[in-house]
Protein backbone atom coordinates (compact mmCIF):
# COMPACT_ATOMS: atom_id res chain seq x y z
CA UNK A 1 0.00 0.00 0.00
CA UNK A 2 1.33 3.20 -1.08
CA UNK A 3 2.37 5.70 1.73
CA UNK A 4 -0.46 9.01 1.37
CA UNK A 5 0.53 12.47 1.17
CA UNK A 6 -0.39 14.86 3.88
CA UNK A 7 -4.22 15.73 3.07
CA UNK A 8 -7.88 14.49 3.27
CA UNK A 9 -8.68 11.51 1.95
CA UNK A 10 -11.66 8.90 1.64
CA UNK A 11 -12.35 6.82 5.10
CA UNK A 12 -11.83 2.73 3.07
CA UNK A 13 -12.85 1.43 6.39
CA UNK A 14 -16.22 0.20 7.40
CA UNK A 15 -18.97 0.60 9.93
CA UNK A 16 -20.07 -2.45 12.10
CA UNK A 17 -22.76 -2.41 14.68
CA UNK A 18 -21.65 -3.99 18.06
CA UNK A 19 -24.33 -6.78 19.56
CA UNK A 20 -23.52 -5.96 22.99
CA UNK A 21 -23.03 -1.99 22.80
CA UNK A 22 -23.31 -2.13 26.62
CA UNK A 23 -20.22 -4.34 27.03
CA UNK A 24 -17.62 -0.95 28.13
CA UNK A 25 -20.50 0.10 30.67
CA UNK A 26 -20.13 -3.54 32.30
CA UNK A 27 -16.64 -3.87 32.39
CA UNK A 28 -16.02 -0.57 34.03
CA UNK A 29 -18.92 -0.66 36.24
CA UNK A 30 -17.54 -4.24 37.17
CA UNK A 31 -14.38 -2.51 38.22
CA UNK A 32 -15.62 0.27 40.36
CA UNK A 33 -17.50 -1.85 42.51
CA UNK A 34 -14.51 -4.30 43.02
CA UNK A 35 -12.54 -0.99 43.57
CA UNK A 36 -14.86 0.18 46.23
CA UNK A 37 -13.93 0.18 50.10
CA UNK A 38 -15.11 -2.70 51.97
CA UNK A 39 -15.44 -4.73 48.60
CA UNK A 40 -12.76 -7.35 49.83
CA UNK A 41 -14.83 -7.35 52.94
CA UNK A 42 -18.30 -7.98 51.48
CA UNK A 43 -17.15 -10.31 49.03
CA UNK A 44 -14.91 -12.31 51.61
CA UNK A 45 -18.25 -12.35 53.89
CA UNK A 46 -20.92 -13.52 50.95
CA UNK A 47 -18.57 -16.54 50.66
CA UNK A 48 -18.88 -17.21 53.96
CA UNK A 49 -22.09 -19.53 54.17
CA UNK A 50 -20.70 -21.65 50.68
CA UNK A 51 -17.50 -22.24 52.68
CA UNK A 52 -19.52 -23.13 55.54
CA UNK A 53 -21.54 -25.53 53.66
CA UNK A 54 -18.71 -27.11 51.59
CA UNK A 55 -17.41 -28.60 55.00
CA UNK A 56 -20.75 -29.86 55.67
CA UNK A 57 -21.22 -31.96 52.50
CA UNK A 58 -17.91 -32.87 52.88
CA UNK A 59 -18.86 -34.26 56.85
CA UNK A 60 -21.88 -35.61 55.38
CA UNK A 61 -20.03 -38.26 53.28
CA UNK A 62 -17.52 -39.12 55.89
CA UNK A 63 -20.14 -40.42 58.62
CA UNK A 64 -16.74 -41.10 61.42
CA UNK A 65 -16.41 -37.55 61.43
CA UNK A 66 -18.81 -36.42 64.33
CA UNK A 67 -18.99 -32.50 63.46
CA UNK A 68 -21.53 -30.29 62.59
CA UNK A 69 -23.83 -32.82 63.42
CA UNK A 70 -26.73 -30.33 63.25
CA UNK A 71 -25.94 -28.86 59.95
CA UNK A 72 -25.68 -32.48 58.61
CA UNK A 73 -29.17 -33.54 59.59
CA UNK A 74 -30.62 -30.79 58.30
CA UNK A 75 -29.04 -31.69 54.52
CA UNK A 76 -29.68 -35.30 53.89
CA UNK A 77 -30.75 -34.82 50.52
CA UNK A 78 -30.09 -32.81 47.82
CA UNK A 79 -33.78 -30.56 48.15
CA UNK A 80 -33.07 -29.93 51.55
CA UNK A 81 -29.49 -29.26 50.96
CA UNK A 82 -30.30 -26.77 48.31
CA UNK A 83 -33.07 -24.64 49.67
CA UNK A 84 -30.99 -24.53 53.27
CA UNK A 85 -28.59 -22.81 51.28
CA UNK A 86 -30.02 -20.82 49.26
CA UNK A 87 -32.84 -20.11 52.02
CA UNK A 88 -31.01 -19.08 54.74
CA UNK A 89 -31.59 -15.78 56.85
CA UNK A 90 -27.50 -14.75 56.51
CA UNK A 91 -27.41 -15.18 52.51
CA UNK A 92 -30.67 -13.25 51.82
CA UNK A 93 -29.67 -10.61 53.90
CA UNK A 94 -25.40 -10.75 52.42
CA UNK A 95 -27.67 -10.66 49.15
CA UNK A 96 -29.75 -7.42 49.64
CA UNK A 97 -26.64 -5.73 51.11
CA UNK A 98 -24.98 -6.88 48.07
CA UNK A 99 -27.62 -5.41 45.92
CA UNK A 100 -27.48 -1.77 47.40
CA UNK A 101 -23.73 -1.60 47.50
CA UNK A 102 -23.06 -2.78 43.79
CA UNK A 103 -26.38 -1.30 42.15
CA UNK A 104 -27.27 2.14 44.51
CA UNK A 105 -24.93 4.55 42.72
CA UNK A 106 -25.28 2.88 39.19
CA UNK A 107 -27.85 5.16 38.02
CA UNK A 108 -28.04 7.73 40.67
CA UNK A 109 -24.70 9.33 39.79
CA UNK A 110 -25.74 9.50 36.55
CA UNK A 111 -28.62 11.32 37.93
CA UNK A 112 -26.28 13.20 40.02
CA UNK A 113 -23.81 14.23 37.40
CA UNK A 114 -26.10 14.55 34.60
CA UNK A 115 -24.36 11.97 32.27
CA UNK A 116 -27.38 10.85 30.59
CA UNK A 117 -26.81 12.97 27.37
CA UNK A 118 -23.31 11.30 27.40
CA UNK A 119 -24.63 7.95 27.32
CA UNK A 120 -27.34 8.38 25.06
CA UNK A 121 -25.61 9.92 23.07
CA UNK A 122 -23.61 7.44 21.36
CA UNK A 123 -24.97 4.82 19.43
CA UNK A 124 -27.06 3.63 22.79
CA UNK A 125 -30.66 2.81 23.34
CA UNK A 126 -31.86 3.51 26.58
CA UNK A 127 -32.55 -0.31 26.74
CA UNK A 128 -28.65 -0.75 25.92
CA UNK A 129 -27.80 1.34 28.90
CA UNK A 130 -30.31 -0.11 31.61
CA UNK A 131 -28.61 -3.48 30.16
CA UNK A 132 -25.47 -1.95 30.80
CA UNK A 133 -26.05 -1.02 34.13
CA UNK A 134 -28.00 -4.09 35.39
CA UNK A 135 -25.08 -6.51 34.21
CA UNK A 136 -23.42 -5.25 36.70
CA UNK A 137 -25.06 -5.66 39.92
CA UNK A 138 -26.00 -9.25 38.27
CA UNK A 139 -22.84 -10.65 38.03
CA UNK A 140 -22.42 -9.85 41.84
CA UNK A 141 -25.59 -11.06 42.93
CA UNK A 142 -24.98 -14.58 40.97
CA UNK A 143 -20.94 -14.59 41.53
CA UNK A 144 -22.48 -15.35 45.23
CA UNK A 145 -25.96 -17.63 44.05
CA UNK A 146 -25.43 -19.32 41.34
CA UNK A 147 -21.64 -19.98 41.05
CA UNK A 148 -21.28 -21.35 44.85
CA UNK A 149 -24.56 -23.40 44.09
CA UNK A 150 -22.78 -24.93 41.16
CA UNK A 151 -19.70 -25.79 42.83
CA UNK A 152 -22.00 -27.55 45.69
CA UNK A 153 -23.18 -29.68 43.34
CA UNK A 154 -19.52 -30.62 42.13
CA UNK A 155 -18.16 -30.95 45.48
CA UNK A 156 -21.13 -33.54 46.37
CA UNK A 157 -20.30 -35.59 43.11
CA UNK A 158 -16.45 -35.64 44.11
CA UNK A 159 -17.02 -36.27 47.84
CA UNK A 160 -19.56 -39.07 47.22
CA UNK A 161 -17.62 -40.52 44.03
CA UNK A 162 -21.24 -40.82 42.03
CA UNK A 163 -23.31 -38.49 40.30
CA UNK A 164 -26.06 -38.40 42.72
CA UNK A 165 -27.85 -35.15 42.13
CA UNK A 166 -30.67 -35.42 40.17
CA UNK A 167 -31.91 -33.56 37.07
CA UNK A 168 -34.91 -31.64 39.12
CA UNK A 169 -32.06 -30.42 41.83
CA UNK A 170 -29.29 -29.46 39.01
CA UNK A 171 -32.27 -26.99 37.32
CA UNK A 172 -33.77 -25.62 40.33
CA UNK A 173 -30.47 -24.82 41.63
CA UNK A 174 -29.61 -22.47 38.46
CA UNK A 175 -33.36 -21.21 38.19
CA UNK A 176 -33.79 -20.23 41.72
CA UNK A 177 -30.51 -17.84 42.17
CA UNK A 178 -31.60 -16.33 38.50
CA UNK A 179 -34.80 -15.43 39.66
CA UNK A 180 -33.60 -14.25 42.95
CA UNK A 181 -30.95 -12.24 41.62
CA UNK A 182 -32.76 -10.94 38.89
CA UNK A 183 -35.76 -9.55 41.63
CA UNK A 184 -32.84 -8.08 43.96
CA UNK A 185 -30.73 -6.53 41.30
CA UNK A 186 -33.93 -5.01 39.35
CA UNK A 187 -35.01 -3.61 42.88
CA UNK A 188 -31.33 -1.86 43.76
CA UNK A 189 -31.53 -0.35 39.88
CA UNK A 190 -35.30 0.85 39.99
CA UNK A 191 -34.79 2.31 43.28
CA UNK A 192 -31.16 3.79 42.45
CA UNK A 193 -32.92 5.28 39.20
CA UNK A 194 -35.31 7.66 41.39
CA UNK A 195 -32.75 9.47 43.45
CA UNK A 196 -29.92 11.72 42.41
CA UNK A 197 -28.66 10.70 45.91
CA UNK A 198 -26.74 7.72 46.03
CA UNK A 199 -27.09 7.71 50.04
CA UNK A 200 -30.63 7.99 50.12
CA UNK A 201 -30.76 5.05 47.52
CA UNK A 202 -28.84 3.08 49.70
CA UNK A 203 -31.01 3.36 52.50
CA UNK A 204 -34.14 2.87 49.97
CA UNK A 205 -33.15 -0.22 49.27
CA UNK A 206 -32.96 -1.57 52.70
CA UNK A 207 -35.58 -0.29 54.17
CA UNK A 208 -37.93 -1.05 50.97
CA UNK A 209 -36.88 -4.73 51.56
CA UNK A 210 -37.28 -4.37 55.67
CA UNK A 211 -40.69 -2.79 55.19
CA UNK A 212 -42.25 -5.40 53.15
CA UNK A 213 -41.29 -8.14 55.92
CA UNK A 214 -42.47 -5.98 58.96
CA UNK A 215 -45.48 -4.71 57.16
CA UNK A 216 -46.83 -8.76 56.38
CA UNK A 217 -46.36 -9.76 60.06
CA UNK A 218 -48.43 -7.13 61.17
CA UNK A 219 -51.41 -7.60 59.15
CA UNK A 220 -50.53 -11.42 59.53
CA UNK A 221 -50.58 -10.83 63.21
CA UNK A 222 -53.82 -8.83 63.00
CA UNK A 223 -56.02 -11.25 60.71
CA UNK A 224 -54.53 -14.40 61.14
CA UNK A 225 -54.29 -15.11 57.24
CA UNK A 226 -50.98 -16.26 55.46
CA UNK A 227 -52.23 -14.62 52.29
CA UNK A 228 -50.69 -11.39 53.72
CA UNK A 229 -47.10 -13.06 53.77
CA UNK A 230 -47.32 -12.38 50.33
CA UNK A 231 -46.46 -9.15 51.16
CA UNK A 232 -43.01 -9.89 52.34
CA UNK A 233 -39.74 -10.24 49.91
CA UNK A 234 -38.42 -12.21 52.09
CA UNK A 235 -41.19 -15.08 52.90
CA UNK A 236 -41.54 -14.90 48.84
CA UNK A 237 -38.16 -16.21 48.25
CA UNK A 238 -38.39 -18.53 51.07
CA UNK A 239 -41.82 -20.31 49.63
CA UNK A 240 -40.45 -20.32 46.50
CA UNK A 241 -37.07 -21.70 47.37
CA UNK A 242 -39.47 -24.75 48.89
CA UNK A 243 -41.45 -25.01 45.90
CA UNK A 244 -38.52 -24.72 43.50
CA UNK A 245 -36.59 -27.64 45.35
CA UNK A 246 -39.58 -30.05 47.05
CA UNK A 247 -39.48 -29.40 49.99
CA UNK A 248 -42.05 -29.39 52.62
CA UNK A 249 -42.88 -26.03 55.21
CA UNK A 250 -45.20 -24.58 56.52
CA UNK A 251 -46.27 -22.05 53.28
CA UNK A 252 -45.29 -24.63 50.88
CA UNK A 253 -48.30 -24.78 49.36
CA UNK A 254 -47.73 -21.33 48.35
CA UNK A 255 -45.00 -21.53 46.45
CA UNK A 256 -45.63 -21.15 42.95
CA UNK A 257 -47.77 -17.94 43.77
CA UNK A 258 -44.45 -16.36 45.69
CA UNK A 259 -42.49 -17.34 42.56
CA UNK A 260 -45.09 -15.37 40.00
CA UNK A 261 -44.62 -12.21 42.61
CA UNK A 262 -41.36 -12.58 42.21
CA UNK A 263 -41.12 -12.77 38.40
CA UNK A 264 -43.96 -9.75 38.39
CA UNK A 265 -42.07 -7.64 40.43
CA UNK A 266 -39.03 -7.97 38.88
CA UNK A 267 -41.01 -7.22 35.37
CA UNK A 268 -42.52 -3.86 37.42
CA UNK A 269 -39.37 -2.99 38.56
CA UNK A 270 -38.14 -2.55 34.83
CA UNK A 271 -40.83 -1.40 33.26
CA UNK A 272 -40.49 1.66 36.35
CA UNK A 273 -36.56 2.31 35.55
CA UNK A 274 -37.10 2.22 31.81
CA UNK A 275 -40.39 4.98 32.42
CA UNK A 276 -37.77 7.26 34.81
CA UNK A 277 -34.96 7.13 32.35
CA UNK A 278 -37.04 8.05 29.82
CA UNK A 279 -38.51 11.15 31.27
CA UNK A 280 -34.94 12.02 32.88
CA UNK A 281 -33.88 11.99 28.98
CA UNK A 282 -36.60 14.10 27.75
Amino acid sequence: MPIREKGYYNWEGELKTSPIKWLPIFVNGIKSVYKKKYSKLLFATCAFPFLIFLVAVYVATKPELKMMTRLVKEIQNDGLLFNTYYTNGFLIFMMVIMGLFAGAELISNDLKFKSFTFYLSRPLSRLDYVKGKFSIVLFYLLAFTLVPGLLLIIAKIIFSGEFSVSLNILLAAIIFPIVISLFLGSLSIMLSSLSSNSRFAMVMIFVVYVMSNGIAQMFHGIFKNTSFLFLSFDSNIRNFGKFVFGTQGEFYTHGFVAGCILVGLTILFFAIIMMRIKRVEV
